[in-house]
């Protein structure tokens, strides 16, 4: 695994000054404080002339259409200044390659942001919380709600105002299971004191009844076929991507619970104070595509006071 090249993850963050994203900067510092990153910081902002009216004469069209121009030329430098002030302040507290890119709004926002992150190849699309009311978490609305449901990049909704390294992944056995683990080895390949548990919540009535440990521990342990098969290959994963097993504070937990996968999570976060919480979402067609999977959307109406990865 020495000769394992590491690359480091790309991230997009959405940032429009608000106190909502400016929570996603005092994340990145207090998680990622001694990891190389690269991060592009993104300003989405009106151009002057969507709030203009339509000039039918000609000269005065020419006009408006100069004057509209010298605007727009105005309000783009200004946003490329505060970005550039974010990237600086930034680059104080992280190791990590700053960019930045402000774009005129045309269209739906959420689609602009998904188009630039699939061109430019991110690996994750921060947004804040803003105006998203637990309501606004069952029905299609606001940007950040569609990003969490469209987008095919892993959207991360940064909430709260104190947060800690300490990461939980939950997973089932699935190759969304898989994915999620391929996903975070991968994001913190290169971090050198992150806390790890990766959760599964058992059927009630399943063989298995508890386990904590590490993964060769329960590779050993497992007695079904299809079982072991699978956590030999979520190990293989996490090894490929160069996240050492052999790190003590990276656990497995696996558990029968009576309150179902969302509520186990929500015990085992808050009695564990993990403030991010990973989990995967599978792609749902036709009308299901209005709505967050059952336990996804669970565990982002509960929580406002960590932050939520939602890996699709």
């Amino acid at each position: 695994m020495e000769n394992i090249k590491k690359i480091d993850p790309h991230l997009l963050v959405c940032y429009d000054g608000t106190p909502a994203s400016t929570k996603i900067i005092s994340y990145l510092k207090e998680l990622f404080s001694n990891t190389p990153l690269e991060i592009t910081l993104l300003k989405i902002i009106s151009h002057p002339s969507a709030s203009q009216s339509i000039e039918t004469d000609l000269y005065k069209k020419l006009q408006k259409e100069a004057i509209l121009e010298e605007k727009a030329k105005e309000v783009f430098l200004q946003a490329e200044k505060e970005l550039k002030e974010v990237s600086e302040r930034l680059k104080e507290h992280l190791p990590a390659k700053v960019y930045t890119k402000v774009l005129f709004k045309y269209g739906d926002i959420a689609e602009g942001i998904i188009n630039f992150s699939k061109e430019n190849l991110f690996d994750a699309i921060l947004v804040g919380r803003r105006g998203l009311s637990k309501i606004a978490t069952y029905i299609l609305g606001g940007v950040t709600h569609k990003l969490i449901v469209l987008s095919p990049i892993p959207v991360w909704l940064i909430r709260g105002d104190k947060w800690n390294k300490k990461i939980f992944v939950s997973f089932d056995l699935s190759e969304t299971g898989l994915k999620l683990a391929d996903y975070v080895s991968f994001i913190f390949a290169n971090h050198k004191d992150i806390e790890m548990t990766f959760f599964h919540n058992f059927n009630p009535f399943s063989d298995l009844k508890y386990f904590e440990g590490n993964i060769e521990e329960l590779v050993e342990l497992t007695k079904n076929k299809e079982y072991k098969e699978f956590f030999i290959n979520f190990k293989n994963r996490i090894s490929e991507n160069g996240l050492s097993l052999e790190n003590e504070k990276i656990k497995f937990k696996l558990k029968r619970g009576f309150l179902g996968p969302a509520g186990e999570i929500m015990r085992e976060v808050k009695k564990g104070d993990y403030t991010t919480v990973v989990v995967g979402r599978r792609e749902k067609k036709g009308i299901e595509g209005f709505f967050l999977g059952s336990v996804s959307q669970k565990i982002i109406s509960y929580f406002d006071d960590r932050a939520i990865w939602v890996v699709n």
